[in-house]
């Protein structure tokens, strides 16, 4: 493989990750559209910062950045506690705002940087392994290296605080109750997200970051009933991801940061459909089956309030106001459970179906 294609694949796979990480917390705190945010009000910070500095590689970038992420995430908290709007009412005013005062910064005074309008929607994945930097006699690109450092930061963090973090997240006044202070891990984790979206927007644009920190974590949140299961699972969807909208990219001559995204929102729409047990086929299942079962127990106490003994199948069906199929279907599913005995053109009750129809679930059910 061309190593430039390699590092490039890997920086992509790299941010994929990252991103995907990022996104679980969110997406389990309702707050997705945080990313999305994120993604725009770190804007303000990166500018100031490169104005100050003239330097695109200059560390105070990522810093200036995830201030301008903390400054975005208290705005609107503070909205929010006001009152006078709801949560997502207030994100949409401060990130709006501070994306616009971003971008006309950029327009205005960088229309020969790297910081272009179109270079912030879009990124620039497709060069981003050309500016090397050399670490131990290998020419290793700087875009890789500094999401790899991200990636090792966001790691060490959830294994230090993955149980604070999940108790934070599932029930904060008890993990208030024992101590631990669940706003400060919130905030360190929305830094920690900031810092990613700013090491991320000179690579991949706001777009691809916005998708890496969705759909890989909300087809992870359908897919596992666990925290560490959805954190593997969304960065497993992350990686497939990364590789098949790479290859696509590869093979139209396009930049991947498109076929990445759509990629990823693919893979999300296929396990919305068919996740085995959120999705929508597992519902529409489910709800087949809880009216199935329905049927049976309405079929069950008709047959042991009016007719203990047995009863003409016709007489039956005329009884209820079901559709022939729907009889029918009821009729032989309690036939094949041993709860009724069909002989001739009569049907009777047997003595597990008279059990069935007695007990206290089928009666509330009923």
């Amino acid at each position: 493989m061309d190593p430039l294609v390699f590092w490039t694949l890997m920086i992509a796979i790299t941010t994929a990750v990252a991103c995907a990480l990022c996104g679980v917390y969110l997406v389990v705190n309702h707050e997705s559209m945080v990313a999305e945010a994120l993604s725009h009000a770190v804007l303000p910070g990166i500018i100031v910062a490169f104005v100050i500095f003239q330097d695109r590689s200059s560390p105070w970038l990522i810093i200036s950045a995830g201030l301008s992420g903390l400054l975005m995430v208290w705005l609107v908290q503070t909205i929010r506690n006001t009152r006078l709007v709801d949560g997502d009412a207030a994100l949409g005013i401060v990130f709006s705002a501070l994306f616009s005062v971003g971008i006309i910064a950029a327009s205005q005074n960088l229309n020969n940087t790297h910081f272009h309008a179109h270079c912030i929607i879009d990124g620039n994945l497709a060069s981003a392994a050309l500016q090397t930097v050399q670490l131990l006699g290998v020419e290793i690109p700087r875009s890789f290296l500094v999401m790899a450092s991200v990636l090792v930061a966001l790691l060490v963090f959830i294994l230090f605080f993955y149980k604070e973090m999940k108790l934070a997240m599932f029930d904060a006044e008890l993990s208030q109750s024992f101590g631990f202070r669940p706003a400060l891990l919130h905030l360190g984790w929305l830094a920690l997200v900031s810092i990613t979206t700013v090491a991320a927007f000179e690579t991949v644009g706001s777009i691809l970051v916005v998708a890496l920190m969705i759909a890989p974590p909300a087809a992870g949140f359908l897919l596992g009933s666990r925290l560490w299961k959805m954190l593997v699972i969304s960065s497993l969807v992350g990686v497939f991801s990364s590789l098949v909208g790479f290859q696509a990219g590869y093979v139209l001559n396009i930049s991947p940061t498109g076929p990445i995204a759509t990629v990823a929102g693919l893979v999300f729409l296929v396990t919305v459909v068919f996740a085995p047990r959120q999705g929508v086929l597992a519902k529409a299942r489910l709800r087949q089956r809880q009216r199935s079962d329905l049927f049976q127990q309405l079929l069950l106490a008709r047959l042991k309030r009016d007719t203990p003994d047995a009863v003409g199948v016709r007489e039956l069906s005329d009884s209820v106001t079901w559709t022939d199929q729907q009889f029918r279907r009821a009729l032989t599913q309690c036939k094949n459970k041993g709860w009724v005995t069909e002989d001739g053109a009569t049907v009777g009750l047997t003595e597990q179906g008279k059990q069935v129809a007695d007990s206290p679930d089928e009666t509330l059910a009923l």
